[in-house]
């Protein structure tokens, strides 16, 4: 298992932030081609098939990254110690990634399952930009798919979606001394109160209520002009219980200012937690269970395909300071990931 840290450590090493990450896709290429597969490569995203008839299990993790930031007190670059691998992307998702390629590897290497795995590693999902979405099309119909995030290999069956508005809060300009004229960052202070006493009142049973946050307040030009615009940016993650469109009556409802639809393309998934993929993800690991993940992921391009999310190491970690994961918990995602493939294939054929 020393070549699965090994793997890993090699990918921390190069850095491959949203846009950049051919010298990654190298990398990866020679790895695949190393183990007798033939990847394909389609601009910055890569993909290889795997075995021979049967159903398609598609495998995808994301070679892209944040930037590291500040903080560190490891180099962001990637290091080995005290059993664990530091360094951006380690947790988020290159391990991930890591553990499907072996997992898969060891799948195929003896006693093959009866079906064929399409392995992608697609670039820009950290941005939601041309990553899986666009390689979708090239590669065959998936009857099933894992999606690698780091979950503690427990499977998210449920994902929230994103839907972004914007509120623009409309006054009069006038001087700040003499007062008059029309607020407007007044004005979207009392919508904000108001949104935050939006209710959602339906439930679902693993995602909970769709959640709404103002993230970007932007308002007033000079400290002695009264404002006379004010625009709000709102964050909410969806349920699929709630339609996009009624959430933006929602707001308008709630709202003085003019609303907006910046993104709604993100929309929340889910798969029958009975579905053969499920079954086989939870029968990988025993002892986990289903749940609801409230980030969003490159799921959501496969809202018709039945999809678990899953992966070693803790969401918690991504995208902070001195990332890392557990060498243990890298190997276990080998294990995981060849037990789900040929879990999967036993029950869908």
């Amino acid at each position: 298992m020393s070549e699965a840290a090994d793997l890993l450590q090699r990918l921390v090493a190069i850095s491959s932030e949203s846009g950049k990450e051919d010298g990654v896709v190298q990398a990866l290429e020679e790895v695949l081609r190393g183990l007798g597969w033939e990847p394909r490569r389609e601009g910055r995203n890569l993909y290889a098939l795997l075995g021979t008839g049967g159903p398609v299990l598609l495998l995808n993790s994301h070679t892209d990254t944040v930037p590291a930031g500040e903080g560190w007190s490891k180099p962001p670059l990637g290091v080995r110690e005290g059993g664990r691998i530091y360094g951006r992307g380690a947790n988020d998702a290159k391990g991930c990634l890591t553990a499907m390629i072996l997992g898969a590897a060891r799948a195929y290497a003896q006693d093959p399952p009866a079906g064929r795995v399409c392995l992608a590693a697609t670039c820009e999902e950290e941005i939601s930009g041309q990553g899986l979405g666009a390689l979708l099309p090239l590669l065959p119909r998936p009857d099933a798919a894992v999606v690698g995030e780091p979950t503690g290999l427990a499977p998210a069956v449920a994902q929230k979606g994103l839907l972004l508005l914007t509120v623009t809060v409309r006054g009069r300009s006038a001087h700040a001394a003499w007062g008059g004229g029309v607020n407007a960052v007044h004005a979207a202070a009392r919508d904000i109160v108001a949104l935050s006493a939006l209710p959602f009142e339906r439930e679902h049973p693993l995602l909970g209520r769709p959640s709404l946050q103002v993230t970007l307040v932007k308002g007033g030009t000079r400290h002695n002009v009264i404002p006379d615009r004010c625009e709000l940016t709102i964050d909410i993650r969806t349920t699929p219980d709630y339609r996009p469109e009624e959430i933006v009556a929602l707001v308008q409802k709630a709202v003085g200012g003019e609303v907006e639809i910046r993104s709604r393309r993100l929309e929340s998934v889910a798969t029958d937690p009975g579905h053969p993929v499920v079954r086989a993800a939870l029968a990988a690991r025993p002892g986990t269970a289903p749940f609801g993940s409230p980030t969003v992921s490159d799921w959501v391009f496969l809202k018709d395909v039945p999809t678990v999310k899953v992966g070693p190491g803790d969401s918690r970690r991504s995208h902070t300071p001195d990332e890392y994961l557990e060498t243990a918990e890298l190997e276990e995602g080998v294990l995981f990931y060849e037990r789900l493939i040929r879990g999967y294939h036993a029950l869908a054929k």
